[in-house]
């Protein structure tokens, strides 16, 4: 028998999910970059910065844009490690990183950024190869969480960061009440005359109230060995930036946490 898993509010096989997912980026991906910024109000590009301030990224570092999309975080990172370092986008959907090899060649950082299409819980990336990773919106679409950060784990340097940035609901009871009428009323409407569809975004409503809370994704995380974890609520939570850092193994064997 398959393993079911959450799909929203659906249960359904693994593989089926990978396919949904899938279809939905295949399918938005001309407008999403639109979608994205007048469906948060323009939020998205504040968190966006805030998250890379968050991983202080140095020059000469290896960095992953994991389920990278179109590259936002790529373009920002790329600039941030300079020429010395190198940024490469990992993401299932190759017209997802088309629309962003574009993004990167109107930034001058086409040359930067090497871009991969992969499974963000199986990937062909050896182990300890970069110094961060970065998963904007990503999380939440794994089929299962844990072997995704798992897999983020093995991938990152001794010492590496991870950071990922969520969508979450919001503390205030009031914007909260707003928030599911926006999500659930608008969302999808909206959604629909920007990009031609409303299943994506019905999608991501419900999605995001079946992911866990923030406290309990801050547990998996040292759950699966990261150490420093933690997360910040941006925009009363709208938004959650997760954090975690790969643990250094000294010469003696034991953990420098």
């Amino acid at each position: 028998m398959h393993e079911k898993v959450s799909y929203g509010y659906e249960r359904i096989p693994a593989s089926e999910k990978r396919r949904r997912v899938l279809g939905h980026f295949e399918t938005i991906a001309h407008r999403y970059d639109l979608a994205d910024a007048l469906l948060s109000f323009g939020l998205h590009f504040f968190w966006r910065r805030r998250a890379l301030r968050r991983l202080n990224l140095r020059p000469g570092e290896r960095v992953m844009d994991l389920c990278g999309g179109t590259g936002d975080f790529a373009v920002m990172a790329s600039k941030a490690v300079g020429p010395s370092g190198r940024v490469t986008v990992c993401d299932f959907s190759r017209t997802m990183m088309d629309k962003g090899r574009c993004k990167a060649a109107q930034a001058g950082q086409d040359a930067a950024i090497q871009w991969v299409q992969g499974d963000a819980e199986n990937m062909a990336f050896a182990e300890d190869s970069f110094d961060a990773v970065i998963v904007g919106y990503g999380i939440r679409n794994f089929v299962f969480l844990e072997r995704g950060l798992g897999e983020i784990r093995r991938v990152l340097k001794p010492g590496g960061r991870f950071l990922a940035m969520e969508f979450s609901i919001p503390q205030s009871f009031w914007l909260r009440t707003l928030y599911h009428y926006y999500s659930f009323r608008i969302m999808p409407r909206a959604g629909r005359l920007i990009t031609g569809t409303a299943e994506p975004f019905h999608y991501l409503a419900e999605s995001i109230r079946v992911f866990p809370s923030p406290a309990r994704v801050q547990d998996l995380l040292t759950e699966n060995h990261f150490v420093h974890a933690t997360h910040e609520l941006m925009s009363n939570g709208l938004a959650v930036l997760y954090s975690g850092q790969k643990e250094i193994i000294r010469l003696e064997g034991t953990f420098e946490k």
